[in-house]
């Protein structure tokens, strides 16, 4: 609930300030970035077991290599292209949105990396500092979107969202290195022996 929050209250700030036409606009191409992110949730999807059952942090390392390689193409490609995208999706009307895709566009390596971090650190059983990490990235991305929405618009909205994932980001680093001490300490896997008490 609290990462569903932080990640789309940007649309209430947008309303409040702006309207429901740049509502509209930010939502529309903020749909096109987040259609992306199935590519992670899908690579997950398969390798959650292997993040269950590991001791370091090599497994998570690798992926986020990969999914960050990943959404550094990605990344590129819709920022190159932010024009082109807006035009064959939503037709002229949109154009105000492509800088505001082009921001957003910033946030998939972080998008696709903090897939890998979130699952690393739920399944090390750690949902209260996972709990905590997404009250930091709310608190953040509240503070982000009223400092910069009335002044930028979307274009704030999208900044707002790619400091909120740095937050998620730092404090997924900082929540595995317990985890792997953890494990290490007493030679088990942590979500499997919890479940195991």
């Amino acid at each position: 609930l609290v990462s569903a929050l932080y990640f789309r209250c940007d649309v209430y700030f947008l309303n409040y300030w702006l309207g429901l036409e740049t509502v509209g606009m930010y939502n529309a191409v903020f749909r096109l970035v987040e259609a992306l992110r199935l590519l992670p949730a899908a690579t997950l999807a398969v390798v959650f077991p292997e993040l269950c059952r590991a001791t370091s942090t090599t497994p998570v390392k690798r992926l986020a290599v990969l999914l960050g390689g990943a959404g550094a193409l990605a990344m590129a490609f819709t920022f190159t292209a932010a024009e082109g995208i807006v035009h064959l999706a939503y037709g002229d009307a949109y154009y105000g949105a492509i800088d505001a895709l082009r921001v957003l566009s910033l946030s998939l390596p972080l998008f696709f990396v903090n897939y890998a971090l979130t699952h690393q650190v739920i399944a090390w059983d750690g949902q209260r500092r996972y709990l905590a990490i997404t009250c930091a990235a709310l608190a953040g991305n509240v503070a982000a979107n009223i400092l910069l929405i009335p002044a930028y618009g979307m274009v704030g909205a999208a900044w707002a969202t790619l400091f909120t994932e740095v937050i998620v980001t730092t404090g997924c680093v900082l929540a595995v290195r317990p985890g792997v001490a953890k494990s290490a300490e007493k030679g088990t896997v942590p979500f499997l022996a919890e479940s195991e008490i």
